[in-house]
């Protein structure tokens, strides 16, 4: 049995009309493939959660059909059942993923090579908490960032002409709107940084991500150096600096060139602290909230991939 989750609203209803595709093929009809359907954020992790507890020895692949945050739904509520492969056909309007996976193939044509012969992936994926409480530990793909790139994914997310640019197919131009529109009154943080046990303190830091691939904001390589491939995180701490120098860095962060500046600072680890005194933006897989405490890990136990 192959679980398909399809986010309908993902990349302006393209998600619907590759699951409409994909339905009528041979693959689909001859494979025992279910399709389940979210109506509300938060909806696919309940999905899966209910359908792996049911059939989890006779599910062979869970695919998700929809973008970056359907995907980290999914994989949290799979949680318990790390031996079931995933399998990812980018529908939204980031899909950072599949940039840092090298998923670029046709919808339909990447559909039948993941029922048929798939090409497969296994890695760690990151592991987070915003309390020093194990129970809480959830699991991300793409990055977590504190700052001003929180601030950014919020604005994005909420802005009026996200739909638009989404239907135009230039997702990315959301948060390149709303970039210009945070920085004018964007505050600099105070943040207490801790890697594999090395303490920083961080003054005046316009943003902090940590990372498992070099991709996010619809393509912006933020992280040239993180891989899928290793078992560590890729941190970049963006310190005090002119806001002149920040339209720099943003426009150099889409070939991955802003590492070039001074106060681009890069390090990788294992085991990841940041705390701050006050509440702080951050965005988890583009998902933004806040926060004063978060601790990421890269977990013991791999997650299979499949794709075409």
């Amino acid at each position: 049995m192959h679980i398909v989750i399809v986010n309908t609203i993902a990349g302006n209803g393209r998600a619907l009309n590759i699951l409409e595709k994909i339905q009528h093929d041979h693959s689909f009809q001859a494979n025992q493939c279910r399709s389940f359907i979210t109506d509300y954020k938060g909806h696919a992790e309940e999905i899966v959660k209910q359908v792996t507890e049911i059939y989890h020895e006779k599910i062979k692949t869970v695919i998700i059909i929809g973008g970056d945050g359907t995907l980290h739904e999914v994989l949290n509520g799979m949680k318990h059942y790390p031996e079931i492969p995933l399998a990812f056909i980018p529908a939204g309007s980031g899909n950072d993923f599949a940039r840092g996976a090298g998923i670029h193939t046709n919808p339909v044509t990447l559909f039948k090579r993941i029922i048929d012969h798939p090409r497969t992936l296994s890695f760690k994926p990151g592991a987070y908490l915003f309390h020093n409480d194990v129970k809480s530990r959830r699991h991300f793909m793409n990055s977590i960032g504190f700052g001003l790139d929180a601030e950014v994914a919020y604005k994005a997310d909420n802005s009026s002409f996200k739909k638009v640019f989404n239907r135009m197919r230039i997702g990315f131009m959301s948060y390149v709107l709303a970039f210009f529109t945070v920085l004018p009154t964007y505050q600099s943080l105070d943040i207490t940084l801790t890697i594999d046990g090395k303490v920083k303190q961080v003054k005046g830091a316009y943003m902090i991500t940590v990372s498992r691939h070099p991709y996010y904001g619809g393509g912006m390589k933020i992280a040239p150096q993180a891989s899928l491939k290793k078992d560590f995180y890729s941190v970049i701490v963006v310190e005090s600096m002119p806001k002149w120098k920040i339209l720099l860095l943003f426009i150099t962060v889409f070939w991955g060139k802003h590492t070039s500046l001074r106060e681009v600072k890069q390090y990788k680890g294992r085991a990841i602290t940041v705390e701050s005194l006050s509440t702080i933006p951050v965005q988890v897989d583009g998902e933004a909230g806040s926060c004063r405490f978060c601790k990421m890990e890269i977990p013991e136990q791999k997650r299979m991939v499949y794709f075409g």
